[in-house]
C-alpha cells in the first residue's frame, strides 16, 4: 500500500516573544578595587580548620588570577582570616557587643 505524504506536521508554532525593552538608563560600572576583593564573604561549608584555610587560599589565588609565586602568602593570609573568624565565633556575645 503506498503511503500518502502528510499535509501538515502536526506541530504548532511557538509565539514569538515580545521584544525586550531596552534599559532606560545604563548603569554606571562598579569600581572593583583590591579592598573590595580582599574581604569578599564566601561561605565555607567545611568543618575542619584546614579545609576552610584551603578554600580561603584558593579564593585568594583566584582573585589574583592564579599567578604563580604567591601561594604561601595566600595560605598564610587565609590562616589569619580563618583563625580570626574562629576566634570571633568563640567569644561570648557580651564581649562582641551584641
Amino acid at each position: 500500500m503506498p503511503t500518502r505524504p502528510r499535509t501538515g506536521t502536526g506541530r504548532t508554532k511557538k509565539p514569538t516573544p515580545p521584544a525586550a525593552a531596552a534599559p532606560a538608563t545604563p548603569q554606571e560600572p562598579t569600581e572593583v578595587t583590591a579592598t573590595r576583593l580582599e574581604r569578599r564573604e564566601i561561605p565555607s561549608f567545611s568543618e575542619s580548620r584546614e579545609a576552610r584555610i584551603a578554600e580561603a587560599a584558593y579564593w585568594r589565588a583566584e582573585r589574583r588570577g592564579f599567578v604563580a609565586g604567591q601561594e604561601l602568602d595566600d595560605w598564610l593570609a587565609a590562616e589569619r582570616e580563618v583563625d580570626e573568624d574562629l576566634a570571633k565565633r568563640q567569644r561570648p556575645a557580651s564581649d562582641r557587643g551584641d
